[in-house]
């Protein structure tokens, strides 16, 4: 029997070629693009899920309440670790890591890699596989190294690595590290990714004591391992007092609150500040899952809208195997049969065209997407394939099937009846309202991207270069005798481009604007006993000029006044007002900053991303004399010098090349690893950018599918008002009023379903601004 459905299947799709090209081509494209942003989505839910003690494992968190605000960090205090594994038996591990991008040398070769300071608890708590090495040793010490494949072939080529030797810099030392180790590369899905690994032991060669014991002092990622059974709120509960206890010179009870953040949680919880490792928004993968539901639905509604109005033409048909004897239910059986065959060659049509359009999808998505060709992968395309079959066979098994065969076989079944002319026009309205919709949506996050990226920042941020620079060999310990031997590179740099047209500026800076990573400094006001806390650059003398920044009052820093160079602060305005600086220009500053005098006051830029807004911001010209008055340091980046070079256009690449030829000159052992600050505030918003790009991609094809269901509609409606076209032609209409009467119920639809897309894409833009 189902040999005999197959056969009339088969033989109906080849009778009926325009529709079932239709029907299949309008599936096969709901099927893909379901299936890559289902890819998409997945692979968002699965971030860190692959960890075998994954609901064990949490990352801690510090919120610190000031002055009725809360300054919220992922980052934490180096001894918080021991402190949670001495006095809570909850905690079977701890681990704590930082980022730093540090020089490695191999022989003469040297270049900048991202290095992770990493407890060997990294290897009890998590599931990396060591392929090379000991994990219980390779973490164990001062001067060791575990790499992961691509860095082991990048600096010994195909030979062993294991037991070489490679130096990295540390606080301007050239150190030799042993090789211990090679790591398997981080899945895809991992929060924490990695390159260079070496022992945690070198906090001590990075941080002064005080900022290793210091409640304050805030860097790395804190993660601890919690035993089987143990309630991670109850712990947070527990921990409290405890805390309390330790911070209670500092803060008050209550003021100072750790907590705990399950590790699956991390990457798609942007309610948390974002740490080391990326965070993503997670409306974004329900977004894109909601979208591919709906566009494959478009598909699904494209075959019943065809059904529909081809029931018409079957009736006679269904008339005749009625009277032949065919029992309703084989009727059903039969539509059925036809639209699984249809469905399944959809399928196989959509994986066809995801697998083609993954190189690209990926390019837009910024992933690395694959198609996963399993047994259950197969038998999930199989069963989805039948289920669509048996959804958007439903009107034509459940509804064609029981015509009445004698008015069938009469043909007095000759037009589509009202309540089936309603559905159909539902249909096609929801079809309008989906494809508005998504229109509506494409377009205001365009807009919104547009507005971010010419959003006026406060500063020029057009053909600025920034050069990172890091400390030589001779370089005496600490940052400040970095940044003074960064300066003194900047000033020869700037020597060598002088007169070189295509150069209007260079300046030197702790931090640069666009890129993320920004020192906070903190201290007790000794006069109000509150603690306060600031944001702080390191800048040369010419900075504000070389990035367009304004002054709102007094001057800028001048190479011709010796005393600016220790003595002197410039402020944005946020510090002014939050500070109640705004009268002091000119003058000396309260304590426990009366060693310097407030020479200026900027006008507010964004000196980070535009979604963490303007907070206080403090820059003088040398660091050593600021750090002295605060008493704690947080760093998201080491504020070693980042080089801004000014360009004048032109012809870039020639200009670039002469930097570089000057660059060798004045440092010869640095890398020239250049970025425009354009380009870097474009990736502050690349997750905005990948959900553009990823809806308007999806917004394309689902307008091609319904572009498809109009056709069909359009061509069995021309069919079948062809005596009707005829007679008026007769009477003398016009080919334009023909086309206006034809498509008189499209525009009602297409204006009925603008009525209904428009609020409904205004309510949900107007929540994704505002989250």
């Amino acid at each position: 029997m189902f040999k005999n459905y197959l056969k009339i299947a088969l033989r109906n799709l080849f009778r009926e070629k325009r529709y079932s090209t239709i029907n299949i081509l309008g599936l096969g494209v709901g099927v893909a693009v379901a299936l890559l942003l289902g890819l998409y989505a997945r692979e968002e839910w699965s971030f860190d899920r692959f960890h075998s003690k994954q609901d064990r494992i949490h990352r801690v968190w510090v919120k610190e309440h000031y002055q009725g605000e809360v300054f919220f960090n992922t980052v934490t205090p180096v001894v918080l670790a021991g402190v949670l594994e001495d006095n809570f038996p909850e905690v079977e591990a701890t681990l704590q890591y930082i980022q730093i991008n540090n020089l490695v040398k191999k022989g003469s070769e040297v270049s900048q890699e991202p290095v992770h300071v990493i407890t060997p608890s990294v290897f009890e708590i998590f599931d990396f596989e060591l392929l090379e090495g000991d994990p219980a040793g390779a973490l164990d010490g001062l001067r060791k190294v575990v790499l992961t494949p691509a860095a082991a072939r990048k600096y010994f080529g195909d030979g062993p690595a294991l037991g070489q030797a490679l130096s990295i810099q540390l606080n301007g030392q050239w150190e030799e590290f042993t090789v211990s180790g090679i790591i398997r590369e981080a899945p895809a899905n991992s929060s924490l990714q990695y390159n260079m690994l070496i022992p945690y032991e070198n906090m001590k060669t990075l941080f002064s004591e005080r900022a290793l014991t210091s409640w304050t002092f805030v860097y790395p990622e804190t993660y601890v391992l919690l035993k089987e059974g143990v309630d991670a709120q109850a712990l947070q509960e527990k921990m409290a007092p405890v805390i309390d206890g330790q911070v209670v010179r500092i803060y008050k009870a209550g003021e100072y609150v750790v907590g705990l953040q399950p590790l699956p949680d991390i990457h798609l919880n942007n309610d948390f500040p974002q740490g080391i490792a990326a965070v993503s928004d997670h409306r974004y993968p329900m977004i894109l899952s909601g979208i591919a539901l709906l566009v494959l639905l478009l598909g699904v509604v494209n075959f019943v809208i065809l059904a529909i109005g081809r029931s018409v033409s079957r009736a006679k048909e269904v008339g005749v195997r009625r009277v032949a004897g065919a029992m309703r239910r084989q009727l059903m059986q039969q539509f059925w049969s036809e639209s699984v065959v249809v469905t399944l060659l959809a399928v196989v049509l959509g994986v066809l065209l995801a697998q083609l359009c993954l190189p690209a999808f990926n390019r837009i998505a910024g992933k690395a997407l694959s198609i996963p060709y399993t047994f259950s992968s197969l038998a999930l395309f199989l069963s989805g394939g039948l289920a669509l079959g048996l959804l958007a066979g439903a009107y034509p098994a459940l509804v064609v099937s029981g015509f009445s065969p004698l008015r069938a076989i009469k043909g007095k079944i000759t037009k589509i009846g009202r309540g089936r002319q309603m559905l159909l026009r539902g249909l096609v309205s929801f079809q309008f309202v989906l494809s508005l919709c998504l229109i509506i949506c494409t377009m205001v996050m365009a807009f919104q991207l547009r507005f971010l990226q010419q959003k006026n920042l406060g500063f020029d941020k057009e053909q600025v270069v920034i050069l990172p620079y890091q400390a030589t060999p001779t370089a005496d310990h600490g940052t400040a005798a970095i940044y003074a031997d960064g300066r003194e590179a900047e000033s020869r740099l700037r020597q060598e481009l002088n007169g070189e047209r295509g150069v209007l500026a260079v300046a030197a800076s702790a931090h640069a604007l666009g890129f993320p990573g920004w020192t906070t400094l903190g201290y007790t006001d000794p006069s109000t006993q509150q603690y306060r806390n600031f944001s702080y650059n390191t800048v040369g003398e010419n900075y504000l000029e070389t990035m367009g920044i304004g002054l709102a009052a007094g001057r800028s820093f001048s190479p011709d006044i010796p005393g600016d160079r220790e003595k002197a602060v410039v402020v944005n305005e946020a510090m002014a007002d939050a500070f109640g600086w705004r009268g002091l220009v000119g003058q000396q500053l309260p304590p426990p900053f009366e060693a310097f005098q407030l020479i200026g006051i900027a006008e507010d830029f964004n000196f980070r991303s535009l979604h963490a807004g303007i907070g206080p911001l403090l820059m003088s010209m040398s660091p050593r004399s600021v750090y002295e008055v605060v008493s704690d340091a947080s760093y998201e980046d080491l504020p070693i010098p980042k080089i801004a070079i000014r360009l004048a256009g032109g012809n870039v690449p020639a200009t670039l090349e002469s930097v570089r030829r000057a660059w060798a000159k004045v440092a010869p052992e640095q890398p020239f690893d250049f970025a425009f600050v354009n380009d870097a505030l474009d990736a502050q918003y690349r997750s905005e950018q990948h959900l553009s790009s990823l809806l308007s991609w999806a917004t394309g094809l689902a307008i091609l599918i319904a572009c498809l269901g109009l056709f069909g509609i359009a061509t069995l409606t021309t069919a079948r008002r062809t005596k009707e076209i005829g007679v008026r032609k007769v009477l003398g209409a016009s080919v334009g009023q023909l086309v206006l009467t034809l498509n008189k119920p499209v525009t009602y639809m297409v204006l009925l379903a603008s009525v209904i897309a428009a609020p409904v894409a205004y309510l949900l833009m107007r929540r994704w601004l505002q989250g």
